[in-house]
């Protein structure tokens, strides 16, 4: 499901921001061209709900790497600009999640913008009819 999700982030950012902006999953030591996203996953977890239902909670870090080096303002405008980006993806196979718990911070030169896409999952349970029973009623004398 994160590549999924992964894959939904990259359309959007590239349907908003256009063919200029590289796009990249994977760590790229040396030469990547900047100005360019890197989306980092953080630390997925699924946690129980009631019955089959579960959390599935995915924690983004989309990377910005700016035109020119420790431009402040330009990351500024960047957050805002992912803030409204990121607030829906379509996935691949056409769902729609909703970002949230949205912030970013500046560390050196690049822009951090963290957004969790949660979704609830429900696995499909074997459930077990109760067989037939039988019982002798009889009236209480007295």
């Amino acid at each position: 499901m994160i590549n999924e999700i992964i894959k939904g982030v990259s359309m959007k950012l590239n349907a908003t921001f256009g063919a200029g902006y590289k796009i990249y999953q994977n760590d790229v030591e040396q030469g990547f061209k900047e100005p360019c996203f890197f989306i980092a996953v953080l630390k997925p977890d699924i946690s129980p709900l009631q019955k089959n239902r579960f959390m599935n909670r995915n924690p983004l870090d989309v990377h910005y790497f700016p035109t020119s080096g420790r431009n402040n303002a330009e990351l500024f405008t960047m957050a805002g600009n992912l803030m409204e980006c990121l607030e829906f993806i379509t996935l691949p196979n056409g769902d729609v999640l909703h970002g949230t718990s949205m912030s970013y911070e500046v560390e050196d030169g690049v822009l951090h913008f963290f957004v969790n896409f949660n979704l609830t999952l429900s696995r499909p349970s074997e459930e077990t009819p109760m067989e037939t029973l039988d019982v002798d009623v009889e009236p209480k004398k007295g």
